[in-house]
């Protein structure tokens, strides 16, 4: 689901016809239906239906719109911004801290989206190695938000952005079944972070828990040598599917597990430190996460 969406479906609602929508939104008419009904089936939801020569929202249609409005709300008020900058000293409006996997996967996509709808603002991104460094940072008014996939506590304010899905990424020519069984992945070489690191220990509880005694060909914390690794053949490693869609190729296969395996992730702010930019994004989130989460809408009664 992105914003260009959003669009298409909010328009074609309040004109009635897509061909009307595409009209006012100056694209071509089988591009904006394509969009709406990828949307459709990504969501599992039917937004409109045949009425007359146009079509008509569906009792979920009228929920989904509801909430899309309030998330192009938040879009056009960043833009204002962005427009409109006003005279404060920073040159830079808004500081995400992330972890690199996140920074790739989740806020450089979360940049782009608004990019493409106007809404740019100057953004500084602060590397991170843990959730726990995250936290940090923004406690100590360093980030606006930080972007996390593990939970700390911490007083900070929490904004769920929903899960991710946990993916195997493995050099091609392995002989693994696609979805793979967790207790499979004791007999594949995988690149691990460094022992007695954080990320290590999250790991290593995981792997317990499921009962499954890892084999470790390589220890790195920079996460391109981990994909380095899978394209030279060394290792697989586990990673966000966000980010393994653009490592699809020739080089890498990316498989799912079995039962499959979801990351929740969410960001974290100081509540009492506002910012119109900073408070904007957050609304922009948190709907798009309700969107995303609630698979259908719930019905207006």
């Amino acid at each position: 689901m992105n914003i260009q969406q959003l669009r298409y479906v909010v328009e074609t609602a309040e004109r009635g016809s897509m061909t009307a929508a595409a009209a006012a939104l100056y694209v071509a008419q089988p591009a904006l239906s394509r969009a709406v009904r990828r949307l459709e089936r990504e969501l599992r939801i039917t937004l409109f239906q045949r009425a007359g020569r146009g079509v008509a929202l569906t009792a979920q249609g009228e929920a989904f719109v509801a909430r899309a409005r309030r998330v192009l709300h938040g879009v056009d008020a960043l833009r204002g911004l962005g427009e409109h900058p006003g005279t404060g000293e920073r040159d830079v409006l808004l500081v995400i801290a992330a972890s690199p996997t996140l920074q790739a996967s989740l806020a450089l996509p979360i940049l782009a989206a608004l990019r493409d709808q106007g809404a740019s603002a100057p953004t500084r991104l602060l590397g991170c190695g843990a959730s726990r460094e995250v936290h940090d940072l923004v406690a100590e008014g360093r980030a606006d938000i930080g972007l996390c996939d593990h939970p700390v506590e911490s007083e900070l304010a929490v904004v769920p952005l929903g899960p991710a899905e946990v993916t195997l990424v493995s050099p091609a020519g392995l002989d693994l079944p696609d979805p793979i069984s967790v207790d499979r992945l004791g007999d594949v070489p995988l690149v691990l972070p460094t022992a007695g690191t954080d990320r290590r220990a999250d790991l290593d509880r995981f792997f317990e828990a499921v009962g499954v005694t890892p084999t470790v060909s390589v220890e790195s914390d920079e996460r391109s040598v981990w994909l380095e690794s899978v394209r030279r053949g060394l290792a697989s490693c586990i990673w966000h599917s966000a980010e393994s869609l653009r490592l699809t190729g020739s080089d890498v296969v990316v498989r799912s597990f079995d039962p499959a395996l979801h990351q929740e992730l969410h960001a974290v702010h100081l509540a009492e430190r506002s910012s119109p930019v900073k408070d904007h994004l957050l609304d922009v989130l948190r709907e798009l996460s309700e969107l995303r989460r609630s698979g259908p809408p719930p019905v207006p009664s």
